[in-house]
Formats: C-alpha cells, sequence, structure tokens
C-alpha cells in the first residue's frame, strides 16, 4: 500500500512538474518583453496646453502601443485635442509640426533625419489640403 502511495506520489509531482514547463514554453515566454531596441516603436503627437500646440513623445512595443501612449501622455499633462501625429519602428526621426495656435494645423512627418521629418510633415499637410505655414515650428523630435 505504502508503495502504492509513493508511486502515485511521484507520478503526480511528475505530471505536475511537465504541465509547468509546457505550458510556459507554448505561451512564447512573458508579454511585452522587447528582444531588441531596434524594434521599438515611436510616436510624436501635439495638443493645446494653455492655449499653445504643444508637442509629445513616447514609445512602444508596436506602433499601436506607441500611438496610444503618445495620446495618454498629453492628456496626463492636461491638453486638450490630443492626436498622435506620426509614428514608426523604422529607425526614423519623426517630428510634430505645428503652425500658429490660432489656426491649429498640424502635421507629422518621418525621415532620417529632422530635416527630411519636417520635410515630410509639410508634403503630408499639402496632401491633406491644409497646408502649414512656412514659419511653423517643430512641436517635438524623436529619433532613434
Amino acid at each position: 500500500m505504502a508503495l502504492t502511495r509513493m508511486a502515485s506520489t511521484i507520478v503526480t509531482l511528475g505530471v505536475a512538474v511537465a504541465t509547468l514547463s509546457v505550458g510556459s514554453a507554448w505561451a512564447g515566454g512573458p508579454d511585452g518583453a522587447v528582444e531588441s531596441s531596434d524594434n521599438i516603436s515611436q510616436a510624436v503627437g501635439s495638443g493645446v496646453l494653455n492655449g499653445a500646440l504643444t508637442g509629445f513623445s513616447a514609445t512602444g512595443p508596436t506602433n499601436e502601443a506607441a500611438s496610444a501612449a503618445v495620446v495618454a501622455a498629453c492628456q496626463q499633462a492636461g491638453a486638450q485635442e490630443c492626436t498622435r501625429d506620426e509614428v514608426t519602428n523604422d529607425n526614423l526621426c519623426v517630428v510634430s509640426v505645428g503652425a500658429d495656435d490660432e489656426s491649429g494645423i498640424v502635421s507629422g512627418g518621418a525621415g532620417p533625419t529632422v530635416e527630411a521629418a519636417r520635410d515630410d510633415a509639410f508634403r503630408h499637410s499639402q496632401d491633406a489640403n491644409a497646408p502649414l505655414d512656412p514659419g511653423a515650428r517643430i512641436l517635438v523630435s524623436a529619433c532613434p
């Protein structure tokens, strides 16, 4: 009888250990792990804070997460009309460019340099039939 109980206990422990080790292998490891900083997405956005256009930046493991994080950062700062203006995980610089605070026109762009990203933002605003004033300023930029 004692031998049967001992064998039963050993089998039960073996099954429990196997279940725990196989379960974590099937799950693919812990959620949210970023293996390489090359895969991090970065986003820039803007909002109106104390009557002025203000820029914000954030990162995340995906473009969606970075987009949500930049809007959340804007809202946590107490800004209004928070938007994500540009997001990428392509190791490019991203910028938010804003016209005067009166019009509220903002555009985002990406490029290998801040200047190239600014030019891209101007192209995007032109394509959207909401051209930026040539004197529009960079509200925020982020580069890898």
